[in-house]
């Protein structure tokens, strides 16, 4: 239905015109080239040359992830789109390119001596506070022995004083007594100590210390702590002035930020086109081409090859060639695209359900959300979005389907009365004295009528059902299976509808007449659904797979109109949560204080349940979609079109403008 027309086309140019070629296709985006696999023509290998351009834009976006420390901010907002180039501003940013890349080089370096520079300060700043408890030892940390005594510099994990700590060593050593206990720093995680004895007393002291898990400092030198000490504080001046250094250096590249943006794009431009040459095939002075373009976009690709004095064949695609898809919707039904990729690209053989989709996705979306209010919210605020901003791309989309479900939802909502929840009728009880003020409700109030709703919503969901089964027999009898056609759709419609009158006699009045009808419509349906399922010539297998076809035709869309019953449980659900808002808000005593209390408890409690409830009509009305309405006729498993064009982050060309 609104797939475009594919063509395959072979092209032929001169080698010359090769590079100009490529850049070309690059910039009008309309052809997916395929690989030519022709051992009569010769391949270029392009890696070497991809890889350089990969390293140069993982170059660039290291600068940028670097310079977003020093408050630069590259990447797109929500609802921004790219700036806009023209060819003239593209070639002069182009030939800065070199320059950008060697910066960003530079950016990379510097910030890795950044790195080592706080390391290094790190290392410093803790050396200083680890020898502060060695401060007042005027002896080098690995200690000072002679030829008759050894000297022992270290720290114990607990708190000793000279008393505790010569009481252990008399209690454990008693027959020795040729040492000297020094501390010089205690507190309750550490003691350091100094303990020089006779040599010929070394090993039972060494023993006795390490029992007391005695440890020597850490930075053992021939200096002394003091002086070790002063060294690490100048080291750390002269780090911090390095530092100062490095941190100015890279915030004067702030600058730059504009020329690595279009950099980071340059270079995916150009890699992109080195991979597209994996594609093209070569003779001695030829070069050959070939691939999909839509038919409606061919006269571009006709133009482009004219120019470089080339040739183009087109033909249409063969049951064998697997042709990527691309949709094309109107205004109305194109936002229901991304929903459609979302699920899975139509096949060769689907129609695209977009414009099948639209109507029913935007009256289900209306109907769970179902508060007029919240629908102004959205779909004003996403169309002001759309006015004044140059978002792009899915988001654009989602906020047309955003629009379009906003009004679904005002509509929904003035049919059952819910503005902010009961916010009308609680705000005339109590700021303007109105008694008993009524509902505003343009046909019925869900929370008093819910069965009402609940019929309703089987009704919207049996003709949302009925569309994808019309959808099959649309297909089937296009392909020429005129029987296939009716035999899986007019039984199906003649047994639901005669079901569904009489499923609903059990909950309400029925007319006679209509389940009288009713009854005959079922029991057609029934009967063609048994005759009709199974198409073998042997009748018995006929009988018993129609009975099969029966069974599953009955539970199946038993249980695919009872889904729609969501449509009342969160129709109900933003009502009701709307309304428990509204008495939260005028529960405070006194004008002033029920004015003020009023105002934030609204803002705050019905923006929550607007975001929850937009959220859930989101996800449901998708489900919807993907398991009741395709599950009936559609496949997927197409393959995207995915063109050579220009594939930017942050700019694109003016001539772009032109398809939007």
């Amino acid at each position: 239905m609104s797939k475009l027309k594919m063509l395959k086309f072979e092209a032929a140019t001169l080698q010359a015109d090769c590079k100009n070629l490529i850049e070309q296709l690059q910039q009008i985006g309309v052809v997916q080239l395929e690989r030519i696999d022709d051992k009569r023509l010769i391949d270029v290998s392009t890696s070497e040359k991809t890889v350089s351009y990969e390293k140069n834009i993982d170059a660039v976006s290291d600068a940028m992830e670097i310079l977003k420390n020093f408050g630069v901010d590259f990447g797109l907002g929500m609802f921004s789109g790219r700036s806009v180039l023209d060819k003239e501003q593209y070639r002069l940013n182009a030939e800065g390119v070199g320059e950008t890349l060697n910066a960003s080089y530079e950016i990379v370096r510097l910030n890795k001596r950044l790195s080592d520079l706080e390391s290094e300060r790190v290392r410093n700043t803790t050396l200083v506070d680890s020898l502060s408890v060695w401060e007042k030892l005027d002896i080098p940390l690995s200690g000072v022995s002679t030829q008759f005594s050894s000297c022992f510099v270290g720290t114990f994990p607990v708190e000793y004083s000279y008393e505790s700590l010569n009481g252990l060593f008399a209690e454990s050593l008693p027959q020795i007594k040729e040492y000297e206990i020094e501390i010089f720093y205690s507190s309750k995680e550490i003691t350091s100590a100094c303990v020089v004895c006779h040599k010929s007393v070394e090993k039972e002291v060494s023993s006795f210390l390490r029992s007391l898990s005695f440890v020597a400092p850490l930075d053992v030198t021939d200096t002394s702590a003091a002086e070790r000490i002063k060294e690490c504080k100048e080291n750390l001046n002269v780090i911090d002035a390095e530092l100062s250094d490095v941190k100015n250096t890279l915030v004067s590249y702030t600058e730059l930020s504009e020329k690595l943006k279009f950099a980071y794009d340059y270079f995916t431009v150009k890699r992109d086109e080195c991979q597209a040459l994996s594609d093209v095939a070569f003779s001695d002075k030829t070069v050959y081409i070939k691939g999909y373009v839509p038919e409606k976009m061919a006269g571009k690709l006709s133009k482009v090859i004219g120019k470089n004095e080339g040739v183009v064949i087109y033909s249409e695609p063969s049951d064998e060639d697997d042709a990527p898809v691309l949709l094309s919707n109107g205004a109305f039904s194109e936002p229901c695209e991304s929903i459609v990729e979302m699920f899975a690209i139509p096949s060769k053989n689907d129609i695209d359900p977009s414009k099948l989709m639209a109507f029913f996705y935007y009256l289900l979306f209306g109907m769970m959300l179902s508060d007029a209010g919240y629908g102004l919210v959205l779909g004003l605020g996403s169309f002001l979005i759309l006015r004044f901003t140059s978002v792009e791309g899915s988001m654009r989309k989602m906020l047309k389907m955003f629009v379009y479900c906003g009004i679904s939802t005002v509509f929904w909502g003035a049919l059952f009365g819910s503005w902010f929840g009961d916010a009308i009728p609680v705000i005339r009880r109590e700021f303007f004295g109105v008694e008993n003020p009524g509902g505003v409700a343009l046909w019925f109030d869900p929370i008093s009528d819910p069965i009402k709703l609940l019929l309703f919503s089987f009704g919207i969901g049996i003709c949302h059902l009925f569309l994808g089964v019309f959808a099959l027999g649309y297909m089937r009898w296009r392909d020429g299976d005129k029987i296939s056609a009716f035999c899986d759709t007019i039984p199906v419609f003649l047994t639901v509808l005669g079901a569904a009158p009489l499923a609903a006699g059990v909950i309400v009045s029925v007319p006679t007449v209509v389940t009288d009808v009713a009854k005959y419509l079922a029991i057609a349906g029934v009967i063609l659904i048994i005759l009709t399922s199974s198409r073998s010539g042997n009748i018995f297998v006929r009988l018993f797979g129609g009975l099969y076809a029966l069974y599953n035709t009955a539970s199946g869309y038993l249980s695919d109109i009872l889904s729609y019953s969501r449509l009342l449980a969160l129709g109900l659900a933003t009502g009701s949560i709307g309304s428990v808002v509204n008495m939260l808000a005028v529960m405070m005593d006194g004008p002033v204080i029920k004015e003020v209390s009023f105002i934030v408890i609204f803002i705050v409690g019905h923006t929550l349940n607007m975001a929850i409830n937009v959220l859930g009509a989101y996800v449901h009305t998708n489900r919807l979609q993907f398991v009741e309405l395709f599950s009936k006729f559609y496949e997927g498993g197409g393959r995207a079109f995915n063109p050579l064009k220009l594939n930017t982050k942050f700019f694109r060309l003016k001539e772009e403008n032109k398809n939007d």
